[in-house]
């Protein structure tokens, strides 16, 4: 069990920096890109990342997610402080897939049909919504994965 916690806590870091860095960088520098582009150009980018990420994100935001369960039950013996950091940034994290799944989610399956040729007329709504669920999931990201790096490094009585 002495290894099990930190082998555990290492692929959570990982996974959930992973995602929350790629959300980091989408917001900071995708969505500027994307609020300068007319119908056709914001059609093209979003399909175009639709088709490359599309059936990877998915994957990464679930696994950073299960990731962090066993860990509520690995590190109640390290102590409070780890455990209720590790509970904060399961509670964070399913913020995070409950704003991917009520504003990107949608918004992402349509963008895999869309044709540059023939944007879809509600494409700013669309963008809108989509920019709206990346700006609420991308901070609750963060705060998870500082929420784990707190507990990984807290010192605790169980170790």
């Amino acid at each position: 069990m002495e290894r099990v916690i930190p082998a555990a806590m290492f692929v959570s870091l990982i996974v959930v920096g992973l995602v929350a860095g790629i959300f980091l960088a989408t917001q900071l520098g995708q969505l500027r890109v994307q609020n300068t582009l007319d119908a056709r150009d914001f059609t093209l980018v979003k399909h175009s990342f639709e088709v490359a990420l599309g059936k990877v994100m998915p994957v990464l935001v679930i696994a950073a997610g299960v990731s962090i369960v066993p860990l509520v039950f690995l590190l109640r013996s390290w102590g409070p402080a780890p455990f209720i950091a590790v509970v904060i940034a399961l509670v964070l994290w399913a913020g995070v897939i409950t704003a991917t799944l009520v504003y990107n989610a949608p918004v992402n399956a349509l963008a895999v049909e869309w044709s540059p040729e023939a944007p879809p007329a509600n494409w700013e709504e669309l963008r809108d919504k989509w920019h709206r669920g990346q700006t609420i999931r991308t901070p609750l990201a963060i705060a998870a994965f500082a929420a784990l790096a707190f507990a990984a490094v807290w010192p605790s009585t169980g170790r």
